[in-house]
Protein backbone atom coordinates (compact mmCIF):
# COMPACT_ATOMS: atom_id res chain seq x y z
CA UNK A 1 0.00 0.00 0.00
CA UNK A 2 1.23 3.48 -0.83
CA UNK A 3 2.05 5.39 2.35
CA UNK A 4 2.58 8.83 0.90
CA UNK A 5 2.60 9.76 -2.78
CA UNK A 6 0.73 13.03 -2.75
CA UNK A 7 0.95 16.04 -5.02
CA UNK A 8 3.67 17.68 -2.91
CA UNK A 9 5.84 14.58 -3.15
CA UNK A 10 5.31 14.37 -6.91
CA UNK A 11 6.02 18.07 -7.41
CA UNK A 12 9.27 17.74 -5.45
CA UNK A 13 10.51 14.89 -7.67
CA UNK A 14 9.20 16.52 -10.84
CA UNK A 15 10.81 19.84 -9.90
CA UNK A 16 14.11 18.05 -9.42
CA UNK A 17 13.88 16.35 -12.81
CA UNK A 18 12.83 19.58 -14.54
CA UNK A 19 15.73 21.42 -12.91
CA UNK A 20 18.11 18.80 -14.27
CA UNK A 21 16.41 19.02 -17.67
CA UNK A 22 16.84 22.79 -17.80
CA UNK A 23 20.49 22.60 -16.77
CA UNK A 24 21.09 19.88 -19.35
CA UNK A 25 19.37 22.00 -21.99
CA UNK A 26 21.80 24.82 -21.26
CA UNK A 27 24.80 22.61 -22.03
CA UNK A 28 23.04 21.06 -25.02
CA UNK A 29 22.40 24.52 -26.46
CA UNK A 30 26.14 25.23 -26.45
CA UNK A 31 26.66 23.10 -29.55
CA UNK A 32 23.36 21.67 -30.75
CA UNK A 33 23.06 24.30 -33.50
CA UNK A 34 26.66 24.44 -34.71
CA UNK A 35 28.65 21.30 -33.86
CA UNK A 36 25.95 18.63 -33.70
CA UNK A 37 24.47 19.29 -37.19
CA UNK A 38 27.90 18.69 -38.74
CA UNK A 39 28.10 15.14 -37.37
CA UNK A 40 27.29 11.97 -39.30
CA UNK A 41 24.22 10.57 -37.54
CA UNK A 42 22.48 7.21 -37.41
CA UNK A 43 19.50 6.65 -39.71
CA UNK A 44 17.58 5.97 -36.47
CA UNK A 45 18.11 9.54 -35.24
CA UNK A 46 14.71 11.11 -34.44
CA UNK A 47 13.91 14.65 -35.58
CA UNK A 48 15.47 17.30 -33.33
CA UNK A 49 12.11 18.48 -32.00
CA UNK A 50 11.36 14.99 -30.66
CA UNK A 51 14.14 15.11 -28.06
CA UNK A 52 12.65 17.86 -25.89
CA UNK A 53 9.18 16.33 -26.05
CA UNK A 54 10.37 12.82 -25.23
CA UNK A 55 12.60 13.97 -22.37
CA UNK A 56 9.80 16.02 -20.84
CA UNK A 57 7.54 12.96 -20.86
CA UNK A 58 10.33 10.73 -19.52
CA UNK A 59 11.10 13.14 -16.67
CA UNK A 60 7.41 13.18 -15.77
CA UNK A 61 7.32 9.36 -15.69
CA UNK A 62 10.58 9.21 -13.72
CA UNK A 63 9.20 11.63 -11.13
CA UNK A 64 5.97 9.68 -10.80
CA UNK A 65 7.90 6.41 -10.41
CA UNK A 66 10.20 7.93 -7.77
CA UNK A 67 7.22 9.35 -5.90
CA UNK A 68 5.57 5.92 -5.83
CA UNK A 69 8.72 4.28 -4.48
CA UNK A 70 9.13 7.04 -1.93
CA UNK A 71 5.52 6.42 -0.90
CA UNK A 72 6.27 2.73 -0.35
CA UNK A 73 9.50 3.25 1.58
CA UNK A 74 8.83 6.58 3.29
CA UNK A 75 12.38 7.93 3.01
CA UNK A 76 14.50 9.33 0.24
CA UNK A 77 17.59 7.66 1.69
CA UNK A 78 17.13 4.18 0.23
CA UNK A 79 18.85 2.10 -2.42
CA UNK A 80 16.23 2.42 -5.20
CA UNK A 81 16.04 6.21 -4.92
CA UNK A 82 19.84 6.52 -4.70
CA UNK A 83 20.07 4.67 -8.02
CA UNK A 84 17.33 6.91 -9.41
CA UNK A 85 19.38 9.95 -8.46
CA UNK A 86 22.57 8.41 -9.92
CA UNK A 87 20.95 7.80 -13.30
CA UNK A 88 19.46 11.29 -13.26
CA UNK A 89 22.84 12.90 -12.51
CA UNK A 90 24.66 10.75 -15.08
CA UNK A 91 22.19 11.93 -17.72
CA UNK A 92 23.00 15.51 -16.79
CA UNK A 93 26.75 14.84 -16.89
CA UNK A 94 26.30 13.33 -20.36
CA UNK A 95 24.87 16.66 -21.60
CA UNK A 96 27.91 18.49 -20.23
CA UNK A 97 30.41 16.04 -21.72
CA UNK A 98 28.79 15.27 -25.07
CA UNK A 99 27.43 18.70 -25.98
CA UNK A 100 29.37 21.02 -23.69
CA UNK A 101 32.80 19.44 -24.22
CA UNK A 102 31.93 17.79 -27.56
CA UNK A 103 33.51 14.54 -26.43
CA UNK A 104 31.92 11.65 -28.27
CA UNK A 105 33.95 8.91 -26.53
CA UNK A 106 33.50 10.23 -22.99
CA UNK A 107 29.83 10.77 -23.80
CA UNK A 108 29.56 7.17 -24.94
CA UNK A 109 31.11 5.89 -21.72
CA UNK A 110 28.79 8.04 -19.62
CA UNK A 111 25.64 7.13 -21.53
CA UNK A 112 26.49 3.44 -21.13
CA UNK A 113 26.73 4.05 -17.38
CA UNK A 114 23.48 6.02 -17.46
CA UNK A 115 21.69 3.21 -19.25
CA UNK A 116 23.04 0.64 -16.80
CA UNK A 117 22.01 2.80 -13.84
CA UNK A 118 18.51 3.23 -15.34
CA UNK A 119 18.22 -0.56 -15.72
CA UNK A 120 19.27 -1.07 -12.09
CA UNK A 121 16.81 1.63 -10.99
CA UNK A 122 14.00 0.03 -12.99
CA UNK A 123 14.63 -3.40 -11.46
CA UNK A 124 14.83 -1.96 -7.93
CA UNK A 125 11.67 0.07 -8.50
CA UNK A 126 9.88 -2.97 -9.92
CA UNK A 127 10.66 -4.93 -6.74
CA UNK A 128 9.03 -2.19 -4.63
CA UNK A 129 6.14 -1.25 -6.91
CA UNK A 130 5.22 -2.87 -10.25
CA UNK A 131 3.85 0.35 -11.68
CA UNK A 132 6.96 2.31 -10.71
CA UNK A 133 9.10 -0.21 -12.59
CA UNK A 134 6.79 0.00 -15.58
CA UNK A 135 6.98 3.81 -15.54
CA UNK A 136 10.79 3.58 -15.79
CA UNK A 137 10.76 1.17 -18.76
CA UNK A 138 10.36 3.89 -21.44
CA UNK A 139 13.49 5.58 -20.08
CA UNK A 140 15.49 2.38 -20.49
CA UNK A 141 14.22 2.02 -24.07
CA UNK A 142 15.05 5.64 -24.90
CA UNK A 143 18.50 5.40 -23.33
CA UNK A 144 19.16 2.25 -25.34
CA UNK A 145 18.39 4.21 -28.50
CA UNK A 146 20.46 7.16 -27.27
CA UNK A 147 23.40 4.84 -26.58
CA UNK A 148 23.14 3.57 -30.16
CA UNK A 149 23.03 7.14 -31.48
CA UNK A 150 26.10 8.13 -29.44
CA UNK A 151 27.99 4.99 -30.54
CA UNK A 152 27.14 5.67 -34.19
CA UNK A 153 28.36 9.25 -33.89
CA UNK A 154 31.57 8.11 -32.21
CA UNK A 155 32.27 5.47 -34.88
CA UNK A 156 31.42 7.67 -37.89
CA UNK A 157 32.97 11.01 -36.93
Amino acid sequence: MIKRCDITCFLWFYGLTLGIQLLGAYFTALSVNEWYPTLEKSPLTPPGAAFGIVWTILYFLMALAACRVFGRIGTISNRPLRWWLIQLLLGFIWCIVFFGQQSMLAGLIIICGTTLAAIVTTVLFWRRDDLAGLLMAPLVLWLTLATHLNLYIYLHN
